[in-house]
């Protein structure tokens, strides 16, 4: 099993998801290789919700190309409602893999009710 979930947004922008409390840089090498990454350019947003929490550094922002994802571009940016959305879709189809997380019950109930985090 991955510990990260990857889509596409749009043409030249990807979402990451980490599903567990590690960095993506622990599996910066399996990120890069994969499809979408390695056969695209674009912008890569990181959320972090299992990593940082829900503050400030929850979401990160970086440019990739050609399966090299360009660390030194790498900056905090704000997240909008729509990438809460997403995130909150995705985590629900993964709740039974978030009990040992970070997050408070009442973010874990949230998430399984579908309630945007």
């Amino acid at each position: 099993m991955k510990n990260y979930i990857l889509n596409q947004l749009n043409t030249n922008q990807y979402f990451l998801i980490n599903l567990d409390y590690n960095s993506i840089l622990n599996y910066l090498d399996e990120i890069e290789s994969e499809y979408l990454i390695e056969s695209n350019k674009g912008e890569l947003i990181v959320d972090q919700l299992l990593v940082a929490g829900n503050g400030k550094n929850r979401f990160i922002s970086c440019q990739f190309s050609y399966g090299k994802i360009e660390l030194g571009s790498a900056k905090n940016i704000e997240g909008t409602y729509e990438y809460k959305r997403i995130t909150t879709e995705l985590l629900k189809r993964h709740h039974n893999d978030l009990k040992y997380s970070i997050l408070t019950d009442s973010q874990l109930k949230m998430i399984r009710e579908g309630h945007v985090v």
